[in-house]
């Protein structure tokens, strides 16, 4: 079956065309696309005098942020290979402050001119970031932290830090909202107090004892109540007082509100549907009973909200399955249940795995394998994929495998469309390699097995623990990235396959990976080192076989565990940064950038004319190895079509 491609225009507005002249180094994509995965955070424009102010932000798990106009589009653009927990919109409504964390030693916050799509500082902290807001002006932005001197003041502008406007220390803290005037803040600690603050002075103005471990903390109606949320319902404090003006018992209550918002809104689920109820103001010192507002239908799928936002009366909701819906704050005519308005649509089908094949490529999806090239753009599926993740392009056979799995390896052959099961990984596979007709299998990161297609033999090479990649140099060299924290203590070690005898390279790195080579040339890696000072550094090197010297090729001042290297004759591709692409060639030693689109780069593949890059949101992206700038983003339809922006 062959498809002919689908063009698409990435700017369906005259606002996005005005725009587009401001993004000319990055670009972005308009669309309807849901998240991957489970949206994370949601954030309107609250304060400020802008254009954007009836837009609003949605970040997910799969890094991206999607900024929603009125019209429904969605404007996607991934700023992290990392998670994203919390966001925050500055008054300016150009910059969006986001943290980033991958749930343990990477914690960061990064802010975003959004009309430039560049990023304009990047703050690490040792700590979990609990809190991220802007002050009402945009002059500061406040980070909470995990720790006893719990919060941050960042020059909003540069990132400098600044000292000094807190004298006592705060401890942890999950809320900090400033005055109008940025003459004093409040601050709540999930151990129990409501803390306001002379930010001229640093000194603490009062202090209220209010519910522990409240989480969703918020302001409403003008900062004069404060609610969150325990296991047993909502908490509303009369914020200038501290006294609790209501407590209200409710099911695992979504709060929906801004600081300007007179009364506060929650979404309640019973199982069977959601309910939306509001509390509202009695004479700023209490809130009445809960009244419902409407009944909303449950989603199907067993798909759940997990986020939300109030902005002006839209309510904004983001769910686990990376979707947006959008509902009102006005009461339902009838008490029948009505739906939410979906924002978003799977309107793509991910693209797992690419790999060359002579002058064209195959895509690998949930349930194909596609052949197509960028200047005939016609799509051909090659073969049925059941689920797997990974594809080799072996002569005229396909091989599938999925990472971190031990699902049965297999070898299709394109001729006679026919499937074999080569073996059965015992413990996870890590990676799959081929170099001729031999595999080189990593399993469960301890063990180095090699299956030979040619025989159908099945031999194990190597034993170790916290391995990361093996390469077959010839047919009797094997070298094994590793951790230098096991033995031997080195990053990199080679073993004669024959006598099986192991010698370690000589390297100081913490850890290597990302090994390749092609005939007739050194082999090339990448390797972490991290100082005493804890300051890490990542290092593409080059061995030569014969002496065992390495030379550094480039060099990035942080940690990148996941950077990859692909060899095409004279030149090295990698995406170290994680940004963008680079190109060196090793017989000019010149260095050459390649522009992002709109995710970053995952894999890439080369031909004798075309680069095509897989992005981490399944799609691709097309370019003359000799120009630096994107020729098309191409997204495949659930329909085996080829979308294009």
């Amino acid at each position: 079956m062959k498809n002919k491609l689908v063009y698409v225009i990435a700017f369906t507005s005259f606002m996005f065309l005005l725009n587009a002249q401001f993004k000319l180094n990055a670009q972005s994509h308009i669309s309807m696309q849901s998240h991957q995965n489970s949206v994370t955070a949601l954030a309107s424009l609250e304060i400020g005098n802008s254009a954007d102010e009836n837009s609003f932000f949605s970040a997910g798990q799969d890094g991206f942020l999607i900024k929603w106009t009125e019209d429904g589009s969605g404007e996607h653009y991934q700023i992290s290979d990392l998670e994203i927990r919390l966001i925050a919109r500055s008054p300016n409504g150009t910059d969006i402050a986001v943290y980033e964390t991958d749930g343990g030693l990477v914690n960061r916050v990064s802010v975003w001119n959004w009309k430039t799509l560049t990023r304009k500082y990047a703050k690490r902290f040792s700590n979990a970031v609990t809190a991220l807001s802007y002050s009402e002006k945009g002059t500061y932005l406040i980070v909470g932290t995990a720790t006893v001197n719990g919060i941050v003041f960042l020059n909003a502008s540069s990132g400098s830090q600044i000292s000094g406007k807190i004298q006592e220390q705060s401890g942890i803290i999950s809320m900090a909202r400033s005055s109008a005037t940025e003459n004093s803040m409040v601050l709540y600690s999930p151990a129990g107090s409501l803390t306001y603050i002379n930010m001229r002075t640093g000194r603490q103005k009062a202090r209220f004892n209010v519910a522990q471990g409240l989480k969703q903390p918020v302001l409403f109606n003008n900062n004069v109540f404060f609610a969150g949320v325990n296991d047993a319902g909502i908490s509303v404090v009369q914020a200038t007082t501290g006294t609790e003006a209501k407590f209200v018992k409710a099911s695992n209550p979504l709060l929906l509100c801004s600081r300007f918002d007179r009364d506060l809104y929650y979404l309640e689920s019973d199982g069977k549907a959601y309910a939306l109820k509001v509390l509202e103001n009695l004479d700023n010192n209490t809130v009445g009973n809960p009244k419902t507002v409407k009944t909303i239908s449950k989603l199907p799928g067993g798909e759940a909200i997990v986020c939300g936002v109030k902005s002006g009366n839209d309510i904004l909701l983001g769910s686990q399955k990376g979707h947006i819906y959008k509902t009102d704050s006005d009461y339902a005519s009838s008490p029948s249940q009505i739906p939410l308005y979906p924002l978003t649509d799977d309107i793509y089908d991910r693209i797992y795995d690419i790999s060359q094949a002579g002058e064209s490529f195959y895509f690998l999806t949930k349930n194909a394998v596609f052949k197509s090239s960028y200047d005939n753009s016609f799509v051909d599926k090659a073969a049925e994929n059941s689920n797997q993740t990974n594809i080799i392009t072996y002569n005229d056979n396909l091989i599938l495998w999925t990472r971190n799995s031990v699902r049965p390896v297999q070898l299709i052959n394109l001729n006679r469309q026919a499937t074999t099961n080569l073996f059965m990984p015992s413990k996870n596979l890590q990676s799959l390699r081929l170099f001729g007709d031999t595999l080189i299998a990593l399993e469960g990161n301890t063990t180095v097995n090699k299956y030979d297609l040619k025989n159908n033999n099945f031999e194990r090479l190597y034993e170790g623990s916290a391995l990361q990649d093996a390469a077959l140099y010839g047919e009797n060299i094997l070298y094994v990235a590793k951790s230098s924290a096991t033995n031997p203590p080195s990053s990199l070690i080679f073993i004669d396959v024959k006598t099986k005898e192991t010698v370690p390279v000589s390297m100081s790195s913490n850890v290597t990976y990302s090994l390749n080579y092609t005939e007739n040339t050194a082999l090339y890696g990448i390797s972490v080192y991290e100082n005493s000072s804890g300051n890490s550094r990542t290092e593409l090197f080059s061995l030569t076989p014969e002496t065992r010297a390495i030379t550094s090729i480039m060099q990035l001042n942080d940690e990148d565990p996941n950077a990859f290297i692909k060899l095409y004759s004279s030149f090295i591709y990698t995406n170290l940064g994680k940004s963008k692409i680079i190109s060196y060639n090793t017989a000019t030693k010149r260095q050459f950038n390649y522009k992002r689109s709109a995710s970053l780069p995952l894999k890439i593949e080369r031909n004798s004319s075309r680069l095509v890059v897989l992005n981490r949101d399944g799609s691709i992206s097309w370019y003359n190895p000799e120009l630096g700038t994107v020729l098309a983003d191409w997204y495949m339809t659930t329909e085996g079509q080829w979308f294009e922006f």
